[in-house]
């Protein structure tokens, strides 16, 4: 909103890897009606522990057993998935037991995790030798002119049960994960797509920032921006400023300026 000096209500979509929300718990995957001085929290992808905290970061399967525990329950460990044969099954039982008991398992709704735990489970990167390693090499592979895409369930909370079971059923199809990883990437360009138009439809806003680390990736972006402009929204993504953390301080001025501002009238 600073780098294109918007002062007004927009939709803003805010994908990261890790936020700290103002309930408590881990964001990255948000959307808000918003101005410079406050926001308002529409709607957001459903919390999941993080078992282990920051280590989710590094060991990418402990998310995805988050997901599937929470959408297959232990029944999980029964599907089959390649990515769980080379984890010691102590270490999986120890993750479920830390979930249960929430042990340091913080509640996150981020963005990043849903693309570390998609990159483990079709066995690409379970664990991640540098920062964003599972996300970066899931962009990479995904293969273009891919229309199709999964299933999601958007109601109070974005929910990707659907997802889930529909990536499980092409992996036992030995459908290639390049094909894979393209229709993740098309879900969450319909999941934008679907949460923006239902705003647009109750608050009458048709502009739309698109903001956070996960738009690093072009795959999204692009596809975001191409659905939504296809589709009557005005759309607003970086452009020098750095969408990560490098462009938190430019936010947090245009704020503190705005609210200063205010209080000076």
């Amino acid at each position: 909103m600073a780098e294109h000096g918007l002062d007004e209500k927009v939709i803003g979509v805010s994908f990261d890897g890790t936020g700290y929300g103002d309930d408590g718990h881990i964001w990255g995957g948000e959307f808000f009606v918003c101005d410079l001085n406050n926001y308002e929290r529409i709607t957001h992808f459903e919390y999941l522990p993080m078992p282990g905290g920051d280590l989710v970061t590094k060991e990418p399967w402990r998310t995805a057993v988050s997901y599937l525990y929470r959408y297959f329950g232990k029944d999980f460990l029964g599907l089959g998935l390649d990515f769980l044969k080379n984890i010691p099954k102590t270490k999986i039982n120890l993750v479920v037991e830390a979930m249960d008991k929430n042990i340091n398992a913080p509640l996150s709704s981020s963005c990043g995790r849903l693309f570390d735990a998609v990159s483990a489970m079709i066995d690409l990167c379970p664990l991640s030798k540098f920062h964003a390693e599972a996300p970066m090499r899931l962009q990479s592979i995904a293969v273009p002119n891919i229309t199709e895409a999964y299933s999601f369930n958007a109601g109070q909370t974005i929910s990707f049960g659907p997802t889930f079971s529909g990536i499980i059923h092409d992996l036992k199809n030995n459908i290639p994960t390049a094909i894979i990883s393209a229709k993740f990437h098309n879900t969450l360009i319909n999941v934008i797509f679907a949460a923006v138009s239902k705003i647009r439809q109750t608050r009458d806003i048709r502009k739309v920032v698109l903001s956070g680390g996960s738009f690093q990736n072009a795959i999204l972006l692009a596809g975001a921006e191409r659905k939504l402009i296809k589709n009557s929204f005005d759309v607003f993504a970086h452009e020098k400023v750095p969408s990560n953390d490098g462009g938190i301080a430019l936010g947090q001025l245009a704020i503190a300026a705005k609210r200063r501002s205010l209080k000076c009238v």
